[in-house]
C-alpha cells in the first residue's frame, strides 16, 4: 500500500505535540501528578528517581513499534512515529524552558488545566491520524489477537496506572486529582474527534414521506434514504426516511417536515462519523479537505 503523507497532518501531529507536552511538564510534573497509559507510567518514575519521562516515552514505545508495524499501516505507521518522537523531543524541550505557573493551593485547577491541554493535545494528534503509540498500540494488539475492546483495554491500563500511582506516590489525593486529570483529557479528546464530524441523523415516519423526501432534497441539497418497515401494531407498510444533515441544519429541518406534516414522528440520533458526499466528499465525489 502507498504511504500518503500531508504535509498539514505533520504540522498538526507537531502541534499537538508540543501542547500535550506543555501541559505534561507544566501542570503534570510540575505539580505532582501523573498521567494515564505509558506517559503516567514515566511520570511515576520521573516523581521517584528523577528520570526523564523524554527518555522513557522512546524505551517504552520502541518494543511496541517492532510488533504494531503491520497493525497500523505504513502510514499510521509513519504518523504514529513522528507524534512519539516529537512528544519525546517537546517534553525535553519543556523541562529546559519550564513555565512556572503557581497553582500549588489549587491543586484541581491544576487537574483541570492538565487534563484540557492533555486533552487538546492528543485530539489534534489523533484527529490527523497519528498517535503517541503506548496504550493506543496494545489495544489494538488485543483486539485483533485476544478480540477484547480497545476501551476496555485503555481503561484497565490507566486503573493499573493509577493504582501503580497510588502505591508508589502514596498520596491519594494527587492520585484522586490525576484520575480528574486523565478523566477531563478524555472529555476533551472525545470534544474534537466528534468537531468535525458531529451530525444529527433523522428517522422520518409520514403518510407524506415523498413530499417531505422531495423538500429535503431540493431545500437541504441533502440525500434521503427511503427505508420499507411495517408498523408492528398495526401491521401497516410505510417507508421510513433517514437523512443525515449537520448540526447546523437540524432546524431548518425540522421546519421542512413539520410545514409539510406537522404529525410526522421524527427521531434524532447523535451521528459521530460522517464520511461520503455532503460532508467528506463533494458532488463530484472529491475529498473537500483536497480542494
Amino acid at each position: 500500500m502507498r504511504i500518503q503523507i500531508k504535509p498539514l497532518n505533520i504540522l498538526m501531529i507537531l502541534l499537538g505535540s508540543f501542547i500535550f507536552s506543555f501541559g505534561v511538564v507544566n501542570f503534570n510534573m510540575a505539580h505532582h501528578l501523573t498521567e494515564g497509559g505509558f506517559t503516567g507510567i514515566a511520570l511515576i518514575l520521573y516523581h521517584l528517581f528523577n528520570w526523564s519521562p523524554a527518555v522513557l516515552n522512546l524505551i517504552f514505545n520502541i518494543p511496541l513499534f517492532f510488533v504494531g508495524y503491520r497493525l497500523l499501516g505504513k502510514t499510521s505507521f509513519v504518523y504514529t512515529l513522528i507524534g512519539t518522537i516529537s512528544v519525546s523531543v517537546f517534553l525535553y524541550l519543556c523541562g529546559l524552558m519550564p513555565v512556572h505557573i503557581n497553582l500549588q493551593d489549587d491543586l484541581l485547577l491544576v487537574a483541570l488545566c492538565g487534563g484540557v491541554l492533555i486533552g487538546l493535545g492528543l485530539g489534534i494528534i489523533f484527529r490527523f491520524g497519528g498517535t503517541t503509540g503506548g496504550v493506543d498500540i496494545l489495544a489494538r494488539l488485543m483486539k485483533k489477537y485476544f478480540d477484547v475492546p480497545m476501551g476496555r483495554t485503555m481503561f484497565a491500563f490507566d486503573c493499573f496506572v493509577m493504582t501503580l500511582t497510588l502505591l508508589a506516590i502514596g498520596d491519594y489525593k494527587l492520585t484522586l486529582y490525576t484520575l480528574v486529570c486523565v478523566f477531563v483529557g478524555a472529555r476533551v479528546i472525545d470534544a474534537i474527534q466528534d468537531a468535525g464530524y458531529s451530525a444529527r441523523g433523522a428517522f422520518i415516519i409520514s403518510e407524506h414521506h415523498e413530499k417531505i423526501g422531495d423538500e429535503i432534497n431540493s431545500l437541504l441539497d441533502r440525500g434521503v434514504t427511503q427505508i420499507s418497515a411495517q408498523g408492528h401494531y398495526s401491521k401497516n407498510s410505510r417507508p421510513i426516511l433517514y437523512c443525515v444533515v449537520p448540526k447546523n441544519e437540524i432546524t431548518r429541518l425540522k421546519q421542512i417536515i413539520n410545514a409539510v406534516d406537522p404529525h410526522a414522528f421524527v427521531s434524532l440520533l447523535e451521528v459521530h462519523d460522517v464520511l461520503g458526499e455532503g460532508f467528506t466528499l463533494d458532488e463530484n465525489k472529491q475529498l473537500i479537505s483536497d480542494r
